[in-house]
């Protein structure tokens, strides 16, 4: 079980089944100090409203809610779907590509895509299931610059919990972040309370690929939340 999820959906997307209160009442009954509620950004016809940001303070006492979103990229020049009057009060944001997008892109192609986001959205904190087979990307390419501008890719449970990728392309990206010293966070993403802070599906994997306890941003909570400050002085309006 993780100490800290950072990326899990709500009824707020059209894929996710609960409540936000729903959600972080399970993480705390699982032992989580802090959950991620990381909707979809508008792209994909979902997301929290403004009351979610701006009002919205640890609703259930004795876990943190750490408030973000998962965003799309939107055009080829790198813009993306968060709205930037939320930018202040985001703890954590993630992004990646989506069934918006076309599938059958090469991984060059993809990878070019992603890192021109990345590069004019420096406040995005973790690229999100970057070894999605319908969207494939150079690991290689992808782990140096994130390793170099402080980013984390994501290890997805659920993706391999759902047997929606191959336990051989997650080993593909793990073998890549330890090649490239880039950090990994490894997440749930939860779209029901009975996945929220899952990792027992890539936890094997993570050991097999010997990666380096100090890359897993999220090992701990202490580690999470270090994270989370560190990354803070990214979220700046631009």
């Amino acid at each position: 079980m993780l100490p800290v999820d950072f990326h899990s959906h709500t009824l707020f997307s059209k894929c996710g089944l609960h409540t936000i209160i729903e959600m972080l009442t399970e993480a705390k009954a699982r032992g989580l100090a802090a959950l991620a509620i990381t909707d979809h950004g508008p792209k994909l016809e979902s997301c929290t409203p403004s009351t979610f940001w701006d009002r919205l303070l640890d609703p259930v006492v004795g876990i943190r809610l750490l408030k973000g979103m998962e965003c799309n990229v939107i055009s080829d020049e790198g813009d993306i779907d968060f709205p930037q009057k939320f930018l202040k009060y985001a703890d954590i944001i993630l992004l990646g590509l989506h069934p918006h997008l076309p599938r059958g892109i090469s991984a060059p192609k993809n990878t070019e895509f992603l890192l021109r986001a990345l590069e004019k959205n420096p406040f995005v904190d973790i690229v999100t299931h970057p070894e999605d087979e319908a969207y494939p990307v150079e690991f290689d390419t992808l782990a140096e610059y994130a390793a170099g501008h402080g980013i984390a890719l994501e290890c997805n449970n659920s993706k391999i919990l759902n047997k929606r990728v191959s336990s051989e392309r997650l080993l593909a990206l793990l073998d890549a972040c330890k090649r490239a010293g880039c950090r990994i966070a490894v997440n749930s993403d939860a779209h029901a309370i009975g996945e929220v802070g899952l990792d027992e599906s890539v936890r094997p994997l993570i050991e097999h690929a010997g990666i380096a306890p100090e890359l897993v941003v999220n090992r701990t909570a202490e580690s999470a939340f270090a994270f989370v400050e560190e990354r803070r002085g990214k979220k700046v309006t631009v």
